[in-house]
């Protein structure tokens, strides 16, 4: 995508270098001598990269930034500086900088910043113009997803709505199954029926009957009044059955004649009473391996399974990542009655690196809480609060990587292990490429390659 550039540095060279690393990419590219110059051509032109220099005449770099304030937004500014001080940095970034680039850098360096932010600008682009026409509402009915297998799920749900056969929904915790499980319901022909939704792990064990299929007074102790069970509930409807690969083993056996025959015998009652409903379940299990275990009937599992969907993670639709924190950020603004934040670059940028082991759960509740506790009107990389690389205790090494193909999994296994030698070798040689270069092995050339290509901060 074409940027608009602009280089403020009071040596000659140094802006020649710049534009010179950067010529060949079509890139719009003003200059600017002096502070007071820069501040004048980025009111005037706007830019969305700029690299500026702390040190110059009439205006320093520092200046530049104070007087900038909430203009900055949505420019990306990288600082260079020859003087190397944490405080100099901190001061930049607090102002509005996105990155702090000491002197001498790397011509490759540059470069790999300015695609960096292209890219960014593409896909920003790419999300407003997708909102423009779809009204914020991507995707299917509350469901949001711009990327392919999510517009496959959407295809997908259409179709078996129309259905009458029994539907089971397979995905991770955070995926959404509810939500998937209500639309299809809302396309269906049962959409003026009932919809019942019930959580079969958190069903005391003393309880199933009753939960199920309801009980009559007196039946047994502390039975008081007569209840209607969720089949009973949801007649004329769906009923959705939620985490049933966790269902203990005696509500199992006793939904299964359920299932078989539509009928159920309310605890207690006269006589058995004909349901009409559409079952619609989920889990988050591996049901064969339960199976296999001892864990899961599989009657049960082929009862259930008349038609099956799968929900991927949001990891494998990471195209949907500023879709959704959009969505979400405009949510948040409406219920607040209050101005929408902005995402800045570097949250973008943190967004998008995160593994989301919590899926769009998470990415909501990370969304809403940074623009709860954000103290400025755009979100930065810290107001998210997301610590990459740390995995809950039950998470295998390899977890991230089921429901991929072994090309990709294997293609994201050795980028993760690229990324984290390469990056290591750069802190060991304080950032000098050619240190780096001769610790790993490497040509020079092959290793700024390999950094450009994973986007690694030096």
């Amino acid at each position: 995508m074409p940027l608009n550039i602009l280089i403020a540095d009071d040596e000659a060279p140094a802006r020649f270098a710049i534009r010179r690393a950067l010529a060949q990419s079509g890139f719009g590219i003003q200059e600017a001598s002096d502070g007071q110059m820069a501040l004048d051509l980025f009111r005037a032109e706007r830019p969305d990269l700029m690299f500026l220099d702390l040190q110059m005449p009439r205006l320093g770099g520092l200046d530049v930034l104070r007087q900038l304030g909430a203009e900055i937004k949505p420019c990306e500014i990288i600082v260079l500086t020859a003087v190397d001080h944490v405080a100099t940095a901190v001061d930049c970034i607090r102002l509005g900088a996105a990155d702090f680039v000491n002197k001498p850098y790397e011509v490759e360096q540059i470069r790999a910043i300015a695609r960096r932010v292209a890219e960014r600008l593409q896909l920003q682009q790419q999300v407003i113009d997708l909102q423009s026409r779809l009204e914020f509402q991507q995707g299917c009915g509350a469901l949001i997803g711009i990327s392919r297998p999510m517009q496959r799920l959407f295809q997908q749900m259409q179709k078996v709505a129309r259905s009458q056969t029994d539907l089971l929904i397979r995905g991770e915790t955070g995926t959404g199954k509810e939500l998937i499980a209500r639309e299809i319901h809302r396309l269906s022909d049962r959409a003026a029926g009932p919809f019942i939704a019930v959580n079969t792990a958190a069903i005391p064990e003393s309880l199933t009957e009753s939960e199920l299929f309801g009980h009559v007074r007196g039946a047994f102790t502390g039975a008081d009044t007569n209840r209607i069970g969720v089949f009973e509930q949801a007649h004329g409807g769906t009923l959705f059955l939620d985490e049933i690969g966790d269902m203990a083993p005696a509500a199992q056996t006793k939904i299964l004649r359920a299932l078989q025959e539509r009928v159920i015998q309310p605890v207690g009652g006269p006589r058995p009473i004909p349901v009409d409903v559409r079952i619609l379940s989920a889990t988050h299990q591996n049901l064969e391996e339960a199976i296999t275990e001892g864990g899961f009937r599989q009657d049960l599992f082929y009862r259930l399974k008349g038609i099956e969907l799968c929900v991927p993670p949001l990891r494998m639709r990471r195209e949907d990542i500023l879709v959704l924190a959009n969505a979400f950020l405009e949510r948040w603004a409406a219920k607040s009655k209050t101005t929408r934040p902005e995402l800045s670059p570097a949250a973008v940028d943190a967004l998008l690196a995160h593994f989301w082991p919590g899926n769009v759960r998470e990415l909501e509740q990370t969304i809403l809480r940074a623009a709860t506790m954000a103290d400025e009107p755009q979100i930065g990389p810290l107001d998210l609060g997301l610590l990459t690389g740390i995995k809950s205790d039950d998470e295998s090494e390899f977890s991230r990587y089921q429901g991929m193909s072994l090309v990709e999994a294997k293609s994201q296994i050795v980028e993760a292990l690229e990324r984290a030698l390469i990056s290591a070798a750069l802190n060991r040689a304080e950032g000098n490429v050619s240190e780096a270069a001769r610790q790993l092995g490497m040509h020079r050339q092959s290793l700024q390659q390999k950094i450009s290509q994973l986007r690694i901060r030096k």
